[in-house]
């Protein structure tokens, strides 16, 4: 099995959401926790990358200030600067992204993710439809970290840039995930107040039923 960072990408406006949702509240706790917990198990490194040094003051309420990474670049505001941030900061050879907003991970997804992706550059879920989820991929840090910034440069600030400019990509197909994870809970994103109340509902289930 390869050795991995997780970056967990928490540099987002928001917008959707009207609020930090990072910080919101769900089953005692704010949604980042969440998702921080879910990885912790899996390597020896986690940690967050945030956008601005103020973001950075509010993060140190929940997580120790080494766990904590700026952004590198102020402009632009997007998931590749980011993801850039993260493979800068990794010290591990591979490095896992994930959205601050995705409290649901299934633990076989590192297993599965993380066991595929050696030789190649990239490990990255694909839907049916063609959709991929580059913020729930793991990446060769060193090639990503190049590339990234080769992107950045040419002011391509999409995260899909930075997976076309790779040779070696391999595919989970979200089918296969499927297989371990019914609901596709793994790639679950809170994007809006509706799926926050969507997500308590189902961490209430969990908690009265256990894991369906």
């Amino acid at each position: 099995m390869i050795q991995a960072s997780v970056a967990i990408l928490a540099g987002g406006q928001s917008n959707r959401f009207q609020r930090p949702k990072a910080f919101a509240e769900v089953a005692g706790k704010p949604l980042i926790l969440h998702t921080f917990e879910a990885c912790k198990a899996h390597t020896d490194e986690v940690f967050i990358v945030v956008h601005t040094k103020e973001d950075h003051a509010q993060f140190t309420k929940y997580f120790p200030i080494d766990q904590i990474v700026v952004d590198v670049l102020q402009e632009p505001i997007c998931p590749l600067v980011g993801a850039f941030t993260a493979f800068q900061h990794a010290s591990n050879p591979y490095t896992q992204l994930l959205p601050c907003d995705s409290p649901l991970i299934h633990p076989i997804f590192f297993e599965i993710l993380w066991g595929m992706v050696e030789g190649y550059q990239a490990a990255v879920p694909r839907w049916p439809n063609g959709w991929i989820e580059p913020l729930h991929s793991v990446y060769h840090t060193e090639t990503a970290a190049q590339i990234a910034e080769q992107c950045l440069k040419e002011k391509e600030a999409r995260m899909r840039a930075l997976i076309a400019a790779l040779n070696r990509v391999i595919y989970l197909s979200t089918n296969a995930l499927q297989r371990f994870d019914p609901k596709l809970r793994t790639l679950l994103n809170v994007n809006t107040p509706a799926d926050l109340q969507k997500l308590k509902k189902i961490l209430a289930q969990i908690e009265r039923y256990g894991a369906d």
